[in-house]
């Protein structure tokens, strides 16, 4: 099927997003990535939108205009989408700023639900769709000095069952990389203590080599992305 799919792919300048990004050109998918800053790879099959998907107004009429056009110059069979995008803000609840609670949410669960239905939507007619949300522990556990992340990531695992509760012929993954070794990752663990106490146990795991490459969970996401067959809703961690 080499240049009859196409996937959306979020947060591609760095970390998991490129690292997917590259692996499905690899495999001969088309692909249209969004992040604020330039992806540090071409290839005459990526497409980048340079936006900031915290804002919404902006984001989603680009991404409506753009990608929507991408969608409809041809027949495609397999239509993706990765939302892989993510703030994770540390401090306490009694310091959380309103502003950037609302900044954390619209890039952490408003846009990737939004851009659940926009595939949907705008999919070719018999166009299978594969979506990958990337999850978190923090989506079901605890994580003090973690809140805004915490809520927000449950917010995207709710809204991927929804999703796929609504809609019959849909493959949905809910997929939790580990401790991977993005820029997210170094600067959490670098927020102050105070800030942020489990910070001590993600400085142990990159003192001890324990944080996984990029390249590892992208292999994942891409293979669900080319499953032939799925439940309409799946969720799994890399371990």
């Amino acid at each position: 099927m080499s240049g009859e799919r196409i996937a959306l792919v979020t947060g591609t300048s760095s970390g998991i997003g490129a690292a997917v990004a590259k692996a499905l050109l690899e495999h001969g998918w088309q692909v249209v990535g969004v992040a604020r800053r330039t992806a540090k790879f071409q290839s005459s099959g990526y497409k980048h939108l340079a936006l900031d998907l915290a804002d919404v107004e902006r984001a989603s009429a680009v991404i409506e205009r753009e990608a929507g056009a991408r969608l409809a110059e041809r027949a495609w069979q397999r239509v993706g989408l990765v939302n892989n995008a993510a703030l994770a803000p540390a401090g306490r609840v009694l310091t959380n700023d309103a502003v950037e609670l609302a900044h954390a949410y619209a890039v952490n669960a408003v846009m990737p639900l939004w851009l659940m239905g926009f595939v949907l939507r705008r999919r070719p007619d018999g166009a299978q769709v594969r979506i990958v949300n990337i999850s978190s522990g923090a989506a079901q556990r605890p994580f003090p000095g973690l809140a805004t992340y915490c809520s927000s990531k449950a917010a995207l695992r709710m809204a991927g069952m929804v999703v796929a509760a609504e809609v019959e012929d849909i493959g949905v993954f809910s997929y939790e990389p580990g401790v991977v070794d993005t820029e997210m990752q170094r600067a959490t663990r670098e927020k102050p203590l105070e800030e942020f106490p489990w910070g001590t146990a993600f400085r142990q795991y990159h003192a001890e080599g324990r944080l996984v490459a990029p390249e590892l969970p992208a292999a994942d996401v891409v293979k669900f992305l080319e499953s032939e067959r799925t439940e309409r809703f799946v969720e799994s961690r890399r371990t």
